[in-house]
């Protein structure tokens, strides 16, 4: 019974795992990540050129930490927009059709 309880103490005394950490590179990714995954309604109403684009980062930047305002700022990237003043009415265009 004494060499099972020495086998163990010997067995459990070997060198331990250390927790090594995820290091500073891990943790950049994820910051740089979540920011940009925030400012995603933002970053889309840009890049779409919308003509609501500063109300809807003013709305994303403000409330968007609460979730709802990601959501109504995602919802008016989004939203539909009728063309400007001038500009040539949309068109339904028809798979199979011929263009104009």
């Amino acid at each position: 019974m004494n060499a099972i309880v020495a086998l163990a103490a010997q067995i459990g005394s070997g060198p331990q795992p250390q927790y090594v950490g995820g290091g500073v590179a891990k943790g950049a990714v994820i910051i740089v990540t979540s920011i940009l995954m925030y400012l995603l309604p933002s970053m889309l109403a840009f890049k779409r050129e919308r003509r609501r684009k500063w109300r809807i980062l003013a709305i994303n930047v403000l409330l968007g930490w609460t979730l709802i305002g990601w959501v109504v700022a995602m919802l008016m990237t989004y939203a539909y927009e009728p063309p400007p003043e001038g500009a040539p009415a949309d068109t339904i265009r028809v798979p199979g059709t011929p263009r104009e």
